[in-house]
């Protein structure tokens, strides 16, 4: 569950929840696909952190 940042801020961040949500699964899926990342880690919140932090960007 993503609680930093809010589920909110992400929202207003992204439009709306369906673009949050595509934003953020498609993130998680490429940090998912990484062999290098340890078994205990959480690709959504790192998605979720580093779109809140500009780093994910939003495609028309």
């Amino acid at each position: 569950m993503v609680n930093k940042p809010s589920i909110d801020k992400l929202t207003v961040k992204a439009g709306d929840k369906y673009t949050l949500c595509c934003v953020i699964a498609k993130r998680a899926k490429q940090l998912n696909n990484n062999p290098d990342n340890p078994q205990n880690f959480k690709a959504i919140s790192t998605a979720a952190n580093e779109f809140m932090d500009g780093e994910t960007e939003l495609k028309d």
